[in-house]
């Protein structure tokens, strides 16, 4: 187990905080997607409560970055009251949702968007050549994580295609799309399904729906990642 110390803490869309912690001394060895477990530990250093939480950054950062929400467990509700400065313990990297390949689909809702940030932004830093298409949903765009850097990262590789979706919102002079990510919206961007690897990462409900639809298109099952809880 490592110890990071938080570096900086930001408050987004409501109850998630995106945290960003630097190592005290060795730093944590991970591949794009994976996950660790967080401790928090007492004064001897021993762990006494943890979590399991998907790594935001890409690998090449200088810091661990999470995104999290604040939902008032066991877990989240001390970490909700922690600073910079706070010292936690790092266990991993686990986990096996790294990308492979030049043709991926990552579709995600939520928090669920921790690991594809951090698989985009190795795909954008690497400026790697190939089709890589982003499908992200939220409730409405105060909700949306992300949003400016995806477009963003959309810009600096040409390589990358950002499609945001809103389910409970068409605000005046939205660019994005409206409704759930399903069958129709997929189809209009990915033609061959087959030739794709896919990753679905958010709430439980979405993931096996999701699931459902892209194996009803013809992705195949073997190409198929997903993560889901709730």
């Amino acid at each position: 187990m490592l110890k990071y110390k938080i570096s900086s803490i930001t408050k987004t869309a409501g109850d998630i905080k995106i945290i960003r912690m630097i190592p005290i001394a060795e730093s944590l060895k991970f591949r794009s997607g994976q996950f660790v477990i967080m401790h928090f530990l007492d004064g001897q250093g021993n762990s006494i409560d943890k979590r399991p939480y998907s790594i935001a950054s890409e690998p090449n950062s200088p810091y661990l970055e999470f995104c999290i929400k604040m939902v008032g467990g066991r877990f989240t509700s001390k970490l909700d009251l922690l600073g910079e400065g706070a010292v936690v313990g790092i266990e991993g990297p686990m986990g096996v949702m790294g990308y492979e390949g030049e043709k991926c689909v990552f579709i995600c809702g939520g928090t669920g968007i921790a690991p594809i940030m951090s698989m985009v932004r190795d795909i954008a830093q690497k400026r790697k050549n190939g089709s890589f298409f982003v499908f992200n949903s939220a409730k409405n765009r105060e909700t949306l994580i992300y949003y400016d850097e995806l477009l963003q990262l959309e810009k600096k590789n040409p390589s990358l295609h950002i499609i945001v979706s809103l389910t409970r919102e068409e605000p005046k002079g939205w660019a994005g799309r409206c409704g759930r990510i399903g069958g129709v919206l997929l189809h209009e961007y990915v033609a061959n399904p087959e030739e794709y690897s896919w990753y679905v990462c958010g709430p439980l409900e979405m993931s096996s729906a999701i699931r459902e639809c892209i194996s009803a298109m013809g992705a195949d099952p073997k190409r198929v990642h997903v993560e889901g809880w709730g």
